[in-house]
């Protein structure tokens, strides 16, 4: 009687590709949307292009204190900086809402595998961008390469296996 339930469980439940590309709109969604828009400080941290403190603006750095100009300068460069690392999670946010919507309501395996693996564009762009901030940027590029490899891994498997097949 309990293995005919959880076969009956069992059977209601995605393949595990699909699981792992749903898990990929989650981590999109949740983690690097949302945390990224509540905490662009933080997010731009460890997306490896941290934001610039407004202290960085002071054109005196022996002076005992800011200017108002410079105090001024620094706050509409921190908002620009804010507004480019929301920008990114708001993109999160999107891929994240796609990739939930083809992997939860549409069911379409072959279309969430063209949207996982299409994150390949992103997850390289990003890893370049964060290359080119040169040696102290370094050690967070290897979360964009991990991107790359789950991209690929993950989206080609939904391509590789079509929706009625089974997995071997």
């Amino acid at each position: 009687m309990a293995s005919g339930a959880f076969t009956n469980f069992r059977a209601g439940l995605p393949q595990p590709a699909e699981c792992f590309g749903i898990g990929v709109g989650l981590m999109e969604l949740i983690m690097f949307g949302i945390a990224g828009v509540l905490n662009p400080l933080e997010f731009s941290k460890g997306f490896g292009v941290p934001m610039l403190p407004a202290s960085h603006t002071q054109a005196h750095p022996g002076a005992l204190q800011k200017s108002s100009e410079e105090e001024e300068k620094g706050r509409k460069l921190q908002k620009t900086q804010e507004g480019y690392i929301m920008a990114i999670a708001a993109r999160n946010l999107q891929n994240g809402v796609l990739l939930l919507t083809l992997g939860c309501y549409v069911r379409d395996r072959r279309a969430l595998g063209i949207a996982v693996a299409s994150g390949v564009v992103t997850t390289v762009s990003d890893a370049l961008i964060v290359w080119a901030q040169g040696p102290e940027a370094s050690s967070y590029i290897w979360g964009h390469l991990i991107g790359v490899v789950n991209s690929i891994a993950i989206g080609g498997s939904l391509l590789y296996w079509g929706k009625g097949e089974k997995l071997a």
